[in-house]
């Protein structure tokens, strides 16, 4: 699976006014159509790889299911082989049980007229990590993000269990994709995401707090600065954030350690 495609390049150099040259690896963004049992639910720019933990993690988030088991089958179909278009456009099409008629994605502002009576009934569990054990955790997942190393380009999200050690990493082209990704791992390994923290490398917006809320992590960590309305959303559920993670500092912009 080609997760990357080389480019050659000029680097301007100010101290010597010289261009460099040389051949850089960009990161691959490839459409993806995602089929409900025959009805086409949305297409996503993605990274290719672990295309179903991304389905999976996606129609968690949209509520058509909620455990693995509730997906029967579901097939990979590739754009031609060798095709360097980048409109070239893959499908997965997954085959769920109870079939949906009419399926549509819903916009995250819809999903959380929906999670939200339940989610705020529901208390997040405790989860308490010592404040020394925060500022490592960016260089810790840098160094699983294979696919950042080689293109600068990719963003990640990390589990993080209550000693600070990171359990697993995905990444994508997305931060969406990327969280989707997280999720349908724990959906398909059967892992409360409860009882974990999650890291990620890119910024906290809206969408993302509405798929963090409906994932359940207690604590999230983002090495940005969140929007407004992410932590809005976080501090109602009651869920803690620390953001704008730095090698010596970082800022809680809800809940509590």
């Amino acid at each position: 699976m080609i997760k990357s495609h080389k480019f050659s390049t000029f680097t301007y150099e100010p101290t010597s006014g010289q261009w460099q040259r040389a051949e850089r690896l960009l990161i691959a963004e490839i459409p993806l159509q995602i089929w409900i049992n025959g009805e086409h639910l949305v297409t996503l720019h993605r990274t290719p790889g672990n295309e179903f933990l991304l389905a999976t993690g996606f129609l968690y988030y949209q509520g058509l299911i909620n455990r693995q088991t509730d997906i029967a089958a579901h097939r990979l179909v590739s754009a031609a082989p060798g095709s360097k278009s980048p409109l070239a456009t893959d499908s997965l099409r997954l085959t769920i049980n109870n079939p949906i008629s009419a399926v549509t994605p819903m916009t995250a502002a819809a999903i959380w007229t929906v999670i939200a009576p339940q989610i705020e009934k529901a208390s997040p569990q405790p989860f308490f990590l010592a404040a020394h054990l925060i500022p490592p955790l960016p260089e810790a997942m840098r160094r699983q993000q294979e696919l950042y190393t080689t293109t600068a380009g990719a963003h990640a999200v990390a589990l993080i269990n209550k000693d600070g050690k990171i359990l697993h990493c995905e990444e994508d082209v997305g931060r969406a994709n990327a969280l989707d990704k997280i999720v349908g791992y724990c959906v398909n390994h059967k892992i409360d995401m409860g009882s974990l923290a999650a890291l990620f490398s890119g910024r906290i917006n809206l969408e993302m707090a509405v798929k963090i809320a409906k994932a359940g992590f207690p604590l999230v960590f983002s090495i940005s600065a969140p929007t407004a309305g992410a932590v809005q959303i976080l501090k109602q559920v009651g869920i803690t954030y620390v953001g704008s993670l730095q090698k010596s500092s970082f800022t809680l912009f809800c809940g509590s350690l």
